[in-house]
């Protein structure tokens, strides 16, 4: 089986693929490690603090990493890097706390912002599921690491989240355009 664990920074993914990778003897793949251990990287973004990447290369040398793999358990912030998996699983996160976890990383306000305000509107999800089809979202909020393994060990999923409902939402968004403009 292979599994997609996917998310914005943040939102659990590492601790949670390795939880999961543990309890169900799978392995586990970091794609971000596997690029930087293999140079799969065009350059770096200064600015981002971030490595950027030419998906096709990627999502070829991945396809050929896993093409004898058959439990896996795989975490990637990028789903539509991996062409096919059995589950995929898209961790979300109540924006207003993940402001707060990527400040405490010591991350640029650039590199804050781009990643809030992704979660906000979903994109990592909106990609899931434009990829894969059927996907599987769990609020990470205020759940323990073994209680978000639990729902993907019984596929419980939240309904999609869509943060843009709630005002306290909307205005954060506000907020965070006026720090990057």
């Amino acid at each position: 089986m292979i599994v997609v664990i996917s998310g914005s920074p943040g939102t659990g993914k590492t601790a949670v693929s390795l939880a999961l990778s543990k309890l169900t003897g799978m392995d586990y793949l970091h794609v971000s490690s596997f690029v930087l251990e293999k140079g799969l990287y065009v350059k770096y973004d200064e600015a981002r603090s971030s490595y950027e990447i030419d998906d096709e290369t990627v999502a070829q040398e991945l396809e050929k990493f896993l093409k004898d793999r058959k439990n896996i358990v795989i975490e990637t912030v990028y789903p539509s890097l991996i062409n096919n998996a059995d589950r995929v699983v898209v961790l979300r996160r109540d924006p207003r706390r993940l402001f707060e976890e990527l400040s405490q990383r010591g991350w640029s306000k650039l590199k804050i912002v781009e990643n809030v305000e992704a979660e906000i509107l979903g994109y990592v999800s909106t990609e899931a599921k434009e990829w894969f089809g059927k996907v599987c979202e769990i609020d990470t909020t205020n759940l323990s690491v073994d209680q978000v393994v639990g729902k993907i060990m019984n596929e419980t999923c939240d309904h999609d989240i869509d943060w843009l409902d709630r005002q306290d939402i909307q205005e954060l968004l506000f907020y965070l355009d006026k720090i990057i403009n």
